[in-house]
């Protein structure tokens, strides 16, 4: 044999086996490449006798590292799809392969089939020798790009509550680009797909299209961790730190700076102004660990005819507290220091049971006022409770800004 085992790496990847033809006869993936080729070679009498024939026909190894197991799934079935290789269908029966078919129709469907039931016309990837991890594959993807594994009944299904599902009545264009980046995946086009990502996160960003931005962020944090290191497909998608999982992170990290219980409900406010007579404020809503804009609120500031942050947003905030029917929330944002927050803990009405804080935006610092006076605290620029807040804070601040936007246009077509 031309291969010097002692010198193969030990690195995850595909390796490929080669006959004294120079065709390839088998293609398989490991995390170790020395360790798991070695074992063709010296298992002896344990191989049964496919193998053993399969070992000796063995005349040059090649091998492909990769950094994850996903890419190494991806790349094994790309291999085996190409070249068809004897040995992986001798050692396994093509009609156990397991193929992942994405429809053609207006609203794709994902789906898995056998190669005795492919569907006539769609995008067909595969095939994979191992389907358990092809299910736990899509599993994973499925928490990153929510998709259509069957037809949608015209009601909420559970994998809608579970946010793996886009719902009975997605947006078809966002549906469907997000299919392609499924396809992206299962082609092996990571880097482009993470770039495309970066992309509409800048684009999002300077729209202010901040929810937007956040989405595209936590699907790039995802596609990051899992080709970033070998892991256990079967675990994957159990341990990926997907948005969930970090809002989870940051109510538990921000009530325990806050010293408060973990909270449910939060509510953002912000104060947009223009001239002498656009003054309008906003309210967002963050409730069930994600943003409700059917809960969100707009005020036109009725007491105030010159610019003051301070009475507007207090303006805002107390005639919010006047619908307990919208709900309590656990914990009030402003935006702003010391007098934005000083001047709504002032309303008579504002219950002691919510808690109340402020977002300086200068050095994105925290402000509180306790029984022992105010307190400032600086969140690492990472942290998982400083991005909760400042998003909130740029959603309050796009949905003020569109509505002051919005009465300006209504008296620009009035005159």
């Amino acid at each position: 044999m031309k291969t010097d085992l002692l010198k193969l790496p030990t690195k995850p990847g595909v390796y490929l086996y080669y006959n004294s033809n120079d065709e390839i006869i088998y293609v398989g993936k490991a995390i170790n490449l020395k360790k798991r080729i070695t074992q063709y070679f010296q298992a002896g009498d344990a191989l049964g006798p496919k193998t053993k024939t399969l070992v000796s026909q063995i005349v040059k190894i090649d091998t492909k590292i990769v950094n994850s197991e996903i890419e190494a799934l991806v790349l094994e079935a790309k291999l085996i799809k190409k070249y068809r290789p004897k040995y992986n269908s001798l050692l396994k029966d093509d009609k156990s392969y397991l193929y992942i078919t994405i429809s053609h129709h207006s609203i794709p469907i994902v789906s898995t089939a056998h190669v005795t039931n492919l569907p006539p016309r769609a995008s067909i990837y595969g095939p994979f020798p191992n389907s358990s991890a092809v299910n736990s594959l899509l599993k994973t993807i499925r928490r990153i790009f929510p998709y259509y594994s069957k037809k949608h009944p015209p009601t909420h299904c559970l994998y809608c509550h579970l946010h793996l599902c886009p719902g009975p009545n997605p947006d078809q264009k966002k549906y469907r680009q997000d299919i392609g980046k499924i396809k992206k995946i299962l082609n092996g086009n990571f880097k482009v797909l993470q770039r495309q990502l970066q992309q509409e996160i800048k684009h999002s960003t300077a729209t202010e299209n901040f929810e937007s931005a956040i989405v595209a962020r936590d699907q790039l944090s995802a596609i990051n961790y899992i080709v970033s290191g070998w892991h256990s497909l079967a675990q994957l998608f159990e341990h990926l730190n997907l948005p969930e999982d970090r809002l989870t992170q940051a109510v538990n990290e921000l009530s325990s700076v806050l010293r408060i219980e973990p909270f449910n409900r939060v509510e953002c406010f912000d104060i947009s102004q223009l001239g002498s007579r656009y003054f309008v404020g906003s309210m967002v809503v963050w409730q069930n660990g994600r943003i409700d804009k059917s809960q969100y609120k707009k005020f036109k500031i009725k007491t105030k005819f010159t610019p003051d942050d301070q009475f507007m947003i207090r303006e805002v905030v107390y005639r919010r507290l006047k619908h307990p029917e919208w709900g309590t929330p656990d914990l009030i944002v402003v935006d702003g220091g010391k007098p934005q927050v000083s001047a709504v803990s002032r309303i008579n009405d504002l219950p002691s049971t919510i808690h109340l804080i402020g977002l300086a935006k200068k050095f994105e610092t925290i402000i509180l006022k306790n029984n022992q006076g105010w307190a400032e605290i600086n969140l690492p620029q990472n942290s998982s409770a400083l991005n909760l807040l400042k998003s909130l804070r740029d959603e309050a601040h796009r949905f003020a800004n569109r509505y002051r936007q919005e009465l300006m246009s209504k008296s620009f077509c009035a005159s």
